[in-house]
């Protein structure tokens, strides 16, 4: 017996169909609004603990000072990606375990990291987070340690990120908000001093939210304060 080859494709073309329909849509990238926009600067919080950690060794090198310059788009209906930029961030009177550190980012107006947004937080609209790209730092110890803080070198090395959130409300940009991207990249035998001062080890994660269980850590506030909201 014969069988027509149009009546065979029939539920082909019906189960292909209905698998498209079936297939959940993919959620559109929120789009921000920034008011003023500009240029703006922000110094330490005053309830801010500003630090370093050691995600590996959970050592965290506490500093005194924390301030950061930078850059956001005025509009509606921004992308998030490139929304801003960051062109200074310096952490000063810095010490680990009693050993001064000095910290030095390379971030500058020549060379800027930029900032760009995915997402509210779910706990507090007024929050945006995202990330700060072509960041790297090093640490210099009084003990003679030396590291290069960077991209993982299994992935290329260079500049890594850093996780970052704005709060509208009081206007507090924070360094404590996830973002998984600054490794150790090399580091002086100095840098394995454990309680006896840093102790920072090659491929170690780092991160700039200090103890990050808030977004008040590792804070500034801006001025001129920004509005950040989505849509």
């Amino acid at each position: 017996m014969k069988y027509s080859t149009a009546l065979l494709g029939v539920p082909v073309c019906a189960v292909a169909i209905a698998a498209l329909l079936a297939a959940p849509a993919q959620a559109a990238a929120p789009t921000f609004t920034v008011s003023p926009g500009g240029a703006w600067s922000g110094a330490r919080a005053a309830d801010s603990t500003v630090g370093i950690r050691d995600a590996v060794s959970n050592q965290v090198t506490l500093c005194t000072g924390l301030t950061v310059a930078g850059s956001f788009t005025s509009g509606t209906g921004l992308s998030g990606t490139g929304i801003g930029a960051l062109t200074s961030i310096a952490f000063t009177g810095c010490k680990a375990e009693g050993v001064a550190v000095t910290v030095t980012v390379h971030t500058s107006a020549a060379d800027p990291a930029p900032i760009s947004l995915t997402a509210l937080s779910p706990a507090d609209p007024a929050v945006v987070t995202g990330q700060a790209g072509n960041i790297s730092l090093t640490l210099d110890a009084a003990n003679g340690c030396h590291a290069e803080v960077g991209a993982r070198t299994s992935s290329g090395g260079g500049p890594g990120f850093t996780g970052i959130a704005y709060r509208s409300t009081d206007a507090r940009l924070s360094f404590a908000a996830g973002g998984k991207g600054l490794f150790v990249q090399s580091a002086t035998p100095q840098c394995n001093a454990g309680y006896a001062g840093p102790a920072w080890k090659v491929f170690d994660r780092i991160s700039l939210g200090g103890f990050g269980d808030s977004i008040a850590a590792s804070s500034v506030i801006v001025s001129p304060a920004q509005r950040i909201s989505s849509p």
